[in-house]
């Protein structure tokens, strides 16, 4: 084949590949003009972002408001996601929004993040809670259509103790900005702004008040009442604002009211529907009636007509007898006869007394008690509010100093206390003083059943004013007499108190503290040098601990009582102790005649008690021997120890108080193999570690001090490390080697 034919046959071939590569290319899409209107919007945004970057702050930022709340999110759906915000300056807000900031720890970004967001959420519940209950406006708007005089003094009553009353409100809407993030040791910190629409969350508030208050006015007879507020607050309830359990709560109670009125309404009709003609037909109508006036005690005017009942009804006897002379708070016995027999009930209204609302007769008798809370209480019996017959002590005894439970079953405690205070000008304090007291007094009662399980009145046990302010929310209570008795004002208070509500409450106190505090208790410390020792150190360690007053008023109840620790545990909750450190303490001495010198062994157990569960957290044990002239020099050794200060910060280590970032210092020694080990060794620890202190530092041994760096993270860190080894000798002690 010649040149000719081959420079052809390479020509063909190339072409042919050139067109199969353009074949293969993509369509090149057709040129479009540029959309300049889009651009131009673009640079619009731009130097509106420029702008507002640039220019000083504002009294009110309704741009940013309103892109912040577009991104609301409740704690629990952005924990979800596992992102951590960014850090941004605080907003200045309106007075259209409530703001509060929060503050949290964590191991994680995250999860102190996640702490400050609840932290800020309860700091606006609670500045919220205190702008409704200070503010009249609610009250006003559901006394309005309020127009008996008795109905609404009952009402203002029932009120005051619904609005005081600590609930479990949840909030929506609510926007979070993240203002701050640092290290902190090894934690991290966290400051979260809160803020949420004003006037959307005084609205929802107020409907969760208002419901929750026709609770309580139902069980005080006030149907009618609590079915108007119902009515007016229901559109609200059905608008899907609130969250899934609120709006769950808020509907069983709406739906609960509506039965009850219902029945009401049935009694209603069922009365006025009834021929009555002769007395057996007035007695039967009468029955109906008192049925009615047991659960309904703000009946409208005219909605029934117990008149037509009195001409047939005038025959009836009604006898009630009782004793005359009583005490206050004394249970008495009434014995109750009727003329005909064939009466079938009567209604019961007392004043200033606890007591039924109906009983039923047998045989035209029947037997009642009551507990006189006042001078002035009396029980009136009665025939559908026709026939009536009265009984009131002769004279009543005051007794300042009661203290009894008039009533108790497997959710409820009824308790009776009289409270005292000096007699002073200012009639205001002084009763506020006296009212205290008798709280006081009913909130140590209740403990002592409901945690101690029995009647005891352990009345020494000592309480926080932070824990029983918290704690009074729970408590449904009444005045029911006030005096002057032997030099001192007094007054009488029954009260009402959920079991349930009331562990819920002490829990919650105890847990959302904003310090968290340990009571120690101490026995077998013959020497006396251990507690002091013991508490010296806990406190440089930052733990907080309980008043000294506080816990001899505790040591001296367990005296008297010999409750078992866990239970008395329980009990110096009340004394806001998130720990009891139970100290025992055992102490053997030998004198050694050949070296003129003292030998002590001491062994301390610690039972850490968490006074919420009443479990024990933890129980690590000590145990030392050392040599002195006199007993208390040997023992002295050991408290100054450096064993001793390890055992005090295993302890500070199991003490984990919620909301409270404790700093636990930990001190290491580290026996290096050549001098230059230490250099390398500070050098690490510097690099990983804040706050790392050197205490010694010499050719052969290094001595530091770091915060929150347990020997767990030490020991993790240094196996990481390739340059130098560490081999544990003991604990809190390392050789360091190459």
């Amino acid at each position: 084949m010649d040149t000719t034919t081959l420079l052809l046959i390479s020509a063909v071939l190339i072409g042919a590949i050139v067109v199969g590569f353009l074949f293969l290319m993509p369509k090149q899409e057709e040129v479009k003009p540029l959309d300049t209107s889009s651009a131009l919007k673009t640079m619009e945004e731009i130097d509106k972002t420029i702008s507002n970057a640039t220019s000083g702050p504002t009294t009110t930022q309704p741009a940013q408001q309103q892109q912040a709340l577009q991104q609301t999110q409740n704690p629990q759906e952005q924990s979800q996601q596992q992102t951590t915000s960014t850090v941004q300056p605080p907003l200045q807000l309106s007075n259209e929004y409530i703001q509060a900031f929060g503050e949290g720890y964590g191991k994680t970004e995250l999860e102190a993040e996640e702490a400050a967001k609840n932290n800020g959420l309860k700091n606006l519940t609670e500045q919220l809670y205190v702008q409704v209950k200070t503010s009249s406006e609610l009250r006003e708007k559901l006394t309005t259509k309020i127009q008996d005089g008795k109905v609404k003094e009952r009402f203002e009553s029932q009120y005051e103790k619904t609005i005081q009353t600590k609930t479990d409100f949840e909030l929506t809407g609510v926007t979070y900005r993240l203002t701050d993030r640092k290290k902190s040791g090894n934690q991290y910190y966290a400051q979260v702004q809160v803020y949420i629409d004003a006037q959307r969350a005084k609205q929802l508030l107020e409907a969760y008040f208002a419901i929750n208050l026709c609770k309580t006015l139902v069980d005080n007879k006030m149907i009618f009442t609590a079915k108007s507020i119902v009515d007016k607050y229901e559109p609200l309830v059905a608008s899907n604002q609130f969250p899934p359990k609120i709006a769950e709560e808020l509907t069983n109670i709406i739906f609960q009211i509506k039965g009850k009125y219902e029945r009401v309404q049935g009694l209603v009709k069922n009365i006025n529907s009834t021929e009555v003609k002769d007395m057996q037909s007035a007695l039967d109508t009468a029955d109906l009636v008192n049925q009615l006036f047991a659960v309904a005690g703000d009946l409208p005017n005219g909605t029934i007509d117990t008149e037509r009942l009195r001409e047939h009804l005038k025959d009836v006897k009604i006898v009630v007898s009782g004793p005359k002379d009583v005490l206050i708070g004394e249970q008495v016995k009434l014995e109750v006869s009727v003329e005909p027999s064939v009466v079938k009930s009567l209604v019961i209204f007392g004043e200033e007394v606890e007591t039924q609302d109906l009983v039923t007769l047998q045989n035209g008798s029947a037997l009642l008690s009551a507990v006189v809370k006042s001078p002035t209480s009396k029980v009136i019996i009665s025939l559908a509010g026709i026939i009536d017959a009265v009984w009131a002590p002769g004279s009543v005894t005051q007794n300042p100093d009661i203290l009894r439970t008039m009533y108790k079953d497997e959710n409820e405690v009824r308790i009776l206390a009289g409270g005292t205070a000096k007699i002073v000008s200012d009639q205001k304090i002084m009763r506020e003083n006296a009212l205290k007291d008798a709280l006081v007094k009913t909130v140590k009662k209740v403990a002592s059943e409901l945690f101690a399980g029995n009647d005891r009145e352990l009345l020494d046990i000592p309480i926080d004013d932070y824990i029983l302010n918290k704690v009074l929310g729970n408590i449904d209570y009444e005045i029911s007499a006030t005096d002057e008795y032997g030099g001192l004002y007094y007054v009488l208070v029954s009260s009402r108190i959920s079991k349930r509500d009331f562990e819920t409450y002490v829990k919650d106190a105890l847990k959302n503290a904003p310090a968290g505090f340990a009571i120690v208790l101490t026995e077998g410390d013959t020497l006396g040098y251990i507690e002091p020792a013991l508490i010296d150190s806990l406190i440089s360690s930052g733990i907080k601990l309980v008043s000294k007053d506080f816990s001899r008023k505790v040591l001296e109840t367990q005296a008297k009582s010999n409750l078992p620790p866990t239970v008395l545990a329980k009990m110096t909750a009340l004394s806001a102790a998130r720990y009891l450190l139970y100290v025992t303490v055992n102490n053997s001495s030998a004198y050694l005649s050949d070296y003129k010198v003292y030998s002590v062994r001491t062994l301390i157990t610690t039972q850490i008690i968490d006074t919420i569960t009443g479990n024990i957290v933890a129980a690590p044990r000590f145990e030392e021997v050392n040599t002195g002239a006199t007993e208390q020099a040997a023992i002295s050794k050991t408290t100054s120890s450096q064993k001793f200060k390890d055992y005090i910060n295993t302890l500070v280590s199991l003490l984990k108080f919620e909301n409270v970032a404790q700093d636990v210092v930990y001190k290491y020694t580290f026996i290096l193999e050549r001098a230059i080990y230490g250099s390398m060794l500070l050098d690490y620890l510097n690099a990983k570690f804040s706050n790392v202190k050197v205490i010694e530092k010499t050719d052969t041994k290094v001595v530091v001090e770091i915060e929150n760096v347990s020997t767990t993270d030490l020991e993790k860190y240094f196996s990481g490390i390739d340059t130098l080894k560490f081999k544990k000798i003991s604990e809190y002690n390392y050789q360091v080697t190459k």
